[in-house]
């Protein structure tokens, strides 16, 4: 276990040191103020400055500087902003703030086209202008057509090699505030949300080699996601990711909805072939205001006489959890299944599993649960969810089945005690054909559970 640990912060600790001495190598440099903006608007003159300079400075400002249309950042760029200078998108602009240039769209087959390389952004608050969560296509776009479906985020950083992002702010952001896919040897590190409606950091599939640190604020969703599998309307990028560290992360307690989303997912593309959306060798600690982190594939709701997506269980290995706090006071969902404790479906967990994963780590774990009002509530729990809206539409995936082989638990608190027994607060469910219309027999199982 610790030779495994020893490595993934081997290869992160190497990634955060070569884009640094790459970044530093970069020495063709101007300040944004050295152009002119028109009018009001400043977009025309920082993407000059772009295509011609290899660092732009963006000094202090008394006005933001306003952007009125989508970035364009070529390969081997530095954008550093002072810490104070207000970048901002013009109110009611729908397309996205900035992207780099080689941007490429996965959701009907692998992408085969170059990449961008050697981009970093530090510094800046980076605004947009929504007042309240915008929706898919409401805001972030990719284009004004929204040709790239899944794109709705302030940033979009993908299908790329070496990339930084440090010391930002981000502001009303209506989308995600950071998307990010397809990319090798990423570094993101403090970060702040400010009043921010969807995820802060949305990471999506095939990405290697990964380091978050030092992320807080207020978010809508989840403050960090990591959706290898994901929605057609949330993401272009699907496959693996591998080789992660996500620590020190701080989810403040004003935000409505306190979870962490990990999806693996086996994803289809259009010609009938595969691509296992796994997660490998990932480091998840220091991390507080979660109520739950949610290891599991989930389809989008579905009319059970039109069927789910073509999706199946995905899978991960050598995941490590360490040094988490949770307060489990009520479901992170708040579905009548659990509200009321449904015995069958009314499962809540700190971690809730539900993919194939070989090895998992859970270490100094302090959870608080409240099991006289919400009995079946976990530290951990493993299997199929459901649930239904009034109209019969399922939620979740009452059909799939998951094995966990070895799940590793060291030092876990419950209530402020180590409980001698961990069994009580660990559950394997198990449906047994709960509906005629769909199938609806998924199970969990922990083959061995260590202790």
């Amino acid at each position: 276990m610790e030779k495994i640990k020893n490595n993934i912060e081997e290869i992160l600790k190497n990634t955060r040191e070569e884009n640094e001495e790459l970044y530093l190598r970069l020495n063709d440099s101007v300040s944004l103020d050295s152009y002119e903006p028109k009018g009001e608007a400043w977009t025309s003159a920082l993407q000059k400055a772009l295509n011609e300079h290899q660092i732009v400075y963006i000094p202090k400002n008394e006005k933001p500087y306003i952007i009125d249309d989508s970035i364009i950042i070529p390969s081997n760029r530095r954008i550093i902003a002072d810490n104070e200078a207000v970048i901002k998108l013009k109110d009611g602009v729908t397309v996205l703030m900035l992207r780099n240039a080689d941007t490429a769209d996965g959701t009907h087959m692998p992408i085969t086209k170059k990449r961008s390389e050697n981009i970093s952004i530090e510094g800046g608050i980076w605004e947009d202008w929504c007042p309240h969560r915008m929706g898919y296509g409401g805001s972030g776009k990719y284009d004004t057509s929204r040709s790239f479906f899944g794109v709705s985020t302030c940033m979009l950083l993908e299908n790329i090699n070496r990339l930084t992002l440090k010391n930002m702010t981000f502001r009303k952001c209506g989308g995600f505030a950071l998307q990010i896919g397809e990319a090798n040897d990423v570094v993101i590190e403090n970060i702040t949300f400010d009043t921010c409606y969807a995820d802060g950091v949305h990471v999506n599939g095939n990405v290697e080699n990964i380091y978050i640190s030092n992320v807080k604020g207020y978010v809508g969703d989840d403050l960090v996601a990591f959706n290898m599998f994901d929605w057609q309307d949330s993401s272009i990028n699907f496959g693996p990711c591998k080789n992660v560290i996500c620590q020190d992360l701080d989810l403040y307690p004003n935000s409505h909805y306190k979870a962490l989303r990990i999806e693996p997912g086996v994803y289809t593309f259009d010609d009938g072939s595969k691509v296992d959306c796994s997660l490998e060798n990932a480091i998840f600690r220091r991390i507080s205001g979660i109520k739950t982190f949610k290891l599991y594939c989930q389809t989008p709701p579905y009319s059970p006489s039109e069927g789910p997506e073509p999706v199946s269980v995905g899978s991960g290995d050598n995941i490590f959890f360490e040094d988490i706090k949770i307060n489990l006071d009520a479901p992170i969902d708040l579905l009548k299944e659990y509200t009321e404790s449904d015995s069958i479906k009314g499962s809540i967990a700190g971690f809730e599993l539900g993919l194939n994963v070989k090895n998992i780590y859970f270490k100094n774990i302090d959870i608080t649960l409240y099991q006289d009002k919400y009995p079946y509530s976990y530290l951990l729990c493993i299997g199929p969810k459901s649930s239904r809206f009034d109209d019969g539409t399922e939620v979740f995936d009452p059909y799939f089945s998951s094995i966990a082989e070895n799940v590793y638990l060291e030092n876990i608190t419950v209530n402020g005690e180590k409980p001698k027994d961990i069994l009580p607060y660990v559950r394997e469910i198990v449906f047994d054909s709960l509906y005629d219309d769909i199938p609806s027999t998924g199970y969990g199982k922990i083959k061995n559970l260590i202790y």
